[in-house]
């Protein structure tokens, strides 16, 4: 009997690596085309050291997944049906086409023959795996009058398969384990802050994909290194006006080393901290604040600071004449108010849990608090339901995979019980 994962992000690689490890056969199902979850979005926080940030741990994970023959794994899939049965659930699984098949190896030769303005094929994004390519039928000119071929002439594997169509495939399990994880707020909630109209003020998960893709931090508008930066913490987390009045936990943790990570990168650079309060979970928040310190260059023979711990909430970001970010900010008092200048503005987002759909829901027993965090009800003689990672609670890569193993190891009602 198989065991029914939902969701391939850290918290679902480590469930069904686990389980799979046990000798049990799993059904790993992944709405996107790739595994790995956001943590495929971010980027490795250490250059000349590790910095525990657990993002390769994801993405090795997923890697593994791929490989084990005991994990059937179904990307660009979601559950349309799942029904309680005697030995558990019968799922039905729909996986829609990708039209690129395994032979895939990556080397970009489609991408730059189509002929389509911002492309209809597309490389993994992020580090997820596997690592081959997708084709979105609603941009491929080979789904219109033209029929255009470009990308399949161009593959050298003859990846391209324009045959290929949805799949609905049934499973039944005995055991489900629910691992939607969680999506980035977006900023542009905040209009305040200019992001979204701006193109140098961006959310801190884009920066990650940027240092990913260029190995240093780069402004958007020019693809100049900036040589002043400002990053503001708890953008959209601690605010019950966006439905986010919980501290999503790991965005201090995460802002440190991305902080660290960028002034690693660009020695020249000069960086505004903005905090609310530091919670960095079991990190050493004193270590940091004695690196910030110790952040310093000479100019004209004094010794001034490279990087600022600044205690406040900016009010408003906009762009001036100048060509420069302006935060308007008060001190730590308010007794002043005070306008900087920046080249960049990273916005330090938090996270809310992925929503899953009601009759999904319905059917697992789920219940979700206020904040939309899944719950399993208890409900006698109903077959193991398994909910992990941020679908439970905030929670950081390596918290999750705790969990997750643990979880998987010892099955129960929920991870965190």
């Amino acid at each position: 009997m198989k065991v029914l994962v939902i969701g391939g992000g850290p918290a679902g690689l480590t469930a069904a690596g686990t389980l799979a490890s046990n000798g049990l056969e799993v059904a790993l199902v992944e709405r996107d085309y790739t595994l790995g979850g956001m943590a495929k979005e971010l980027t490795c926080k250490g250059i000349t050291e590790c910095r525990d940030c657990g993002v390769c741990f994801a993405i090795d994970r997923a890697a593994e997944a791929v490989r084990t023959p005991g994990i059937e794994v179904f990307l660009s899939s979601e559950i349309t049906s799942l029904e309680k049965t005697n030995e558990g659930f019968k799922a039905k699984i729909r996986s829609s086409a990708r039209f690129v098949t395994h032979n895939c190896i990556g080397c970009n030769n489609c991408v730059e023959v189509c002929p389509v303005e911002g492309k209809a094929i597309f490389a993994p994004s992020g580090s997820g795996q596997p690592r081959t390519y997708w084709i979105d039928r609603k941009r491929c000119l080979h789904f219109k009058k033209s029929k255009c071929e470009e990308c399949a002439k161009a593959c050298p594997t003859k990846a391209i398969d324009f045959s290929d169509r949805a799949k609905n495939v049934t499973r039944t399990v005995s055991k489900v384990v629910l691992a939607t994880g969680i999506e980035p707020f977006d900023a542009q909630e905040l209009p305040r802050l200019a992001c979204g109209t701006t193109s140098d003020v961006i959310s801190s998960v884009d920066a990650e994909r940027i240092i990913n893709e260029e190995g240093r931090l780069k402004r958007p508008s020019d693809g100049v290194v900036p040589k002043t930066v400002a990053m503001i913490q708890c953008v959209g987390s601690r605010n019950e006006k966006t439905g986010i009045g919980y501290c999503s936990k790991f965005c201090c943790k995460y802002g440190t080393k991305i902080a660290q990570l960028i002034m690693e990168g660009s020695p020249e650079m000069d960086l505004d901290f903005y905090f609310m309060d530091l919670r960095t979970l079991y990190e050493p928040q004193e270590d940091f604040k004695k690196w910030a310190v110790a952040m310093k260059r000479k100019v004209e023979k004094k010794k001034v600071p490279r990087v600022r711990l600044i205690r406040c909430m900016p009010s408003l970001a906009y762009p001036g004449e100048d060509g420069k970010i302006w935060l308007r900010s008060s001190g730590e008092t308010d007794a002043e108010v005070m306008e900087t200048p920046y080249d960049m503005v990273i916005l330090s987002v938090g996270m809310r849990p992925r929503g899953v759909p009601e009759d999904i829901a319905s059917r697992l027993g789920l219940a979700f608090d206020d904040n939309g965090f899944a719950r399993c009800q208890d409900e006698e003689g109903d077959p193991v339901v398994i909910v992990l990672g941020a679908m439970s609670e905030p929670m950081d890569i390596e918290e999750t995979v705790t969990r997750a193993m643990a979880a998987a190891a010892t099955p129960r009602k929920e991870a965190g019980e």
